[in-house]
Formats: structure tokens, sequence, C-alpha cells
């Protein structure tokens, strides 16, 4: 094994794409949750996938500065980097005020579960709560009971 190289059957993380925190609000809370992460100790996403319950990707395109994380998604990058959730709250609700978007209630999720279980819970649906998708012709339709 050469040095530098990673071991047979290991593969090296791909380095995250640069984000010039000086384009825009979002790209700069990106950039901050990077550096809360750089911070930690830069943990594998893989690592903070496990103890933040969202998965690698979600996390990843967190910091991406691509789009707004939500509420949801932003904390649990945070508390599994050991950051202050409190501070960050208060951070995107700034941020969602200073991109004009309406306050969300916190009491209800903006997205579901990013893996839910339609067997399990009780579900105010009288098909239970189950959903198929059916594809036609390259589009997907989505049709509840």
């Amino acid at each position: 094994m050469n040095p530098g190289q990673p071991a047979k059957g290991l593969a090296m993380p791909r380095p995250e794409r640069p984000i010039d925190a000086t384009q825009g609000p979002i790209q700069s809370f990106a950039a901050e949750l990077r550096k809360l992460r750089t911070e930690a100790g830069s943990p594998p996403y893989r690592e903070l996938a496990r103890d933040a319950h969202f998965s690698k990707a979600t996390l990843s395109d967190a910091a991406s500065g691509h789009r707004l994380p939500t509420l949801e998604v932003t904390l649990a990058y945070v508390g599994a980097c050991g950051g202050d959730v409190e501070e960050w709250r208060a951070r995107w609700h700034a941020l969602r005020a200073e991109l004009g978007l309406p306050a969300q209630e916190e009491d209800q999720p903006s997205e579901p579960a990013e893996h839910p279980d339609p067997h399990t819970g009780p579900s105010s649906r009288p098909d239970g709560g189950r959903t198929r998708f059916v594809l036609i012709a390259g589009a997907v339709l989505v049709v509840a009971g």
C-alpha cells in the first residue's frame, strides 16, 4: 500500500465543493454549518447521519449552499456537531425573515420523516395512511388508497 492512498476497499470521501459565502445569505449559512462541522473535528457525514437521524445526502445538501435546509435538518446537523441548537434555531428563523419567507410553525414538521412507515402509528386517513405510487409513461402519480 502506498502512503497517502486508502486501504483497499476503503473509499476516501469526496471533498465538498467550495462555497463562496459572499454569494448570498444561504451560502453564508451553509458555510457556517461547514465551519461548525470542522470545529467538531470534521466527522464524516456517515457519522453525522447516525447521530442526526437524517441521511448523509440530506446533511451534505444542508451544507451545500444550494437551498435553505429545513429547520429539522438544520437542528439535527447542529446537534450532531455539538453546536448550540437554540442559537441556530434563531439564526434559521432570522434567515427565513431576511429571505422574505413566511414564518414557519415549529409544531408542524416542514417535511415528512425521511423513511416513514405507513403501516405503523395512527392515521387520520380512512385508508390507514397508505400511499401507492404508479409509474405511467415516465410520470409518477401518487394515488391514496
